[in-house]
């Protein structure tokens, strides 16, 4: 039998940590992001056996090993079956796109798709597993409540968000989705990882703190388009105030996309660029969302050509349900 997902990453703008709780569905970020019509790939297929993993393709045998574990623990079934895992992904790992939380849901998604389960309470227990894989393993914070809602979000409180079932955490998270065109543009290398920050005492205080004050005042009115541009200024406000953008030479990439800007043409566009955090990468998008310009192939084609790697992606408003490609 045999099971498949897709599912996009995500672009986190501002957080702050907020990972005291014991339980690791109480554990998670406030914050401000986009998910991705971009991420991972998951085929699975199945054989009569003791709940045995091997694979085939990019390599994070933990995080799936982790995954089939916590979908065990609510659906004893999983291990039935031995499992060949094949993973795809259309992003770099570890460079601020969400992608061990999009690999986590698709994990969790292909399996319970392969075992016959009802759509609906297969993603409610994948965004479940999926919010407890990445504490367990030190990943993203609001990745996966992001997901769960797609689109660009607000993280209001951290952890889980509530799911049926007596499923999820108490986090709580808004959303609204329009048509957004972005690029996307990272280091071939990189020499952080999520848990270098949000699990050192130093990074996790200043990030807090620079959090906070950031989304103090996106937390008040309603959440909507309107409110893109404040959400743009604040993220370069968190990106300088946190300490990140002097860290490991974002301010040098930054300018590096700046000059594939002017370069490709773009310096008079309605375009800005901002950190993704926490790798080292870059998000390129409009300021004016009513802009129609065609500029994303040309940009990344530039990038591209200063050692960079870089890609076209957009604001995906259901990140969980993305049309699978072949996974051959």
């Amino acid at each position: 039998m045999e099971g498949q997902a897709r599912v996009g990453g995500h672009v986190t703008l501002i957080f702050s940590v907020h990972d005291d709780a014991d339980a690791l569905l109480e554990q998670g970020s406030r914050g401000v992001g986009l998910s991705l019509d971009r991420g991972v790939m998951v085929a699975v297929s199945g054989m009569k056996g003791t709940g045995l993993l091997s694979f085939d393709g990019d390599d994070s045998a933990p995080l799936y090993g982790v995954v089939i574990e916590e979908l065990a623990a609510l659906l004893p079934s999983t291990l039935e079956f031995d499992w060949q895992v094949k993973p795809r992904s259309e992003l770099p790992i570890s460079q601020g796109f969400g992608l061990s939380a999009a690999a986590a849901i698709a994990c969790a998604l292909a399996v319970q798709r392969a075992l016959g389960e009802e759509e609906k309470i297969a993603r409610n227990r994948a965004i479940h597993i999926a919010h407890r894989v990445e504490r367990r393993l030190s990943g993203g914070l609001g990745d996966v409540a992001a997901l769960h809602v797609g689109g660009v979000e607000l993280r209001i409180e951290p952890g889980c968000p509530p799911l049926a079932d007596d499923l999820g955490g108490p986090g709580a998270v808004l959303s609204w989705h329009e048509d957004i065109p972005l690029v996307l543009a990272w280091r071939t290398s990189t020499r952080q990882h999520t848990s270098n920050y949000i699990d050192d005492g130093d990074w996790k205080l200043a990030i807090r703190a620079a959090g906070e004050q950031a989304l103090f005042g996106l937390r008040e009115g309603r959440w909507e388009p309107a409110r893109w541009g404040e959400m743009l200024a604040k993220s370069a406000e968190f990106a300088e105030r946190s300490g990140l953008l002097e860290d490991a030479g974002r301010i040098d990439l930054l300018h590096l996309v700046g000059g594939a800007l002017i370069a490709a043409g773009l310096a008079s566009s309605p375009l800005a660029a901002r950190l993704c955090m926490l790798g080292e990468s870059v998000v390129v998008l409009p300021t004016d969302l009513s802009y129609t310009g065609d500029w994303q192939q040309a940009l990344v084609e530039d990038l591209r050509s200063r050692g960079l790697g870089a890609s076209v992606a957009n604001v995906c408003a259901d990140a969980l349900n993305l049309r699978s490609h072949d996974l051959s």
